[in-house]
């Protein structure tokens, strides 16, 4: 779906996981797809919750990005949690 030129598969699943984890706070839309078909849920308040959850993420991302580089000691701590991770994975 999307140009791929800068983006690595990971990138694009990421993105995907991160905006399902945003929508699935929206408890009006999650009512809405657990309780309809694929093609009644489309027809309800997804298509603006995507939209919203699509520029909160982006706007979460660039908060963490700014306080990331602003602060030696999460830097600190921020590297630790994603070592950690990656050495369990």
């Amino acid at each position: 779906m999307f140009i791929t030129d800068n983006l690595s598969d990971k990138d694009m699943s990421n993105y995907v996981f991160t905006v399902c984890d945003k929508l699935s706070e929206n408890q009006a839309v999650m009512t809405q797809i657990t309780n309809n078909t694929r093609e009644q849920a489309i027809l309800g308040d997804f298509p603006k919750a995507i939209d919203d959850a699509v520029m909160d993420s982006n706007e979460a991302q660039h908060e963490m990005m700014v306080q990331y580089l602003s602060s030696r000691e999460l830097v600190k701590g921020f590297a630790h949690v994603v070592l950690d991770m990656l050495k369990g994975a």
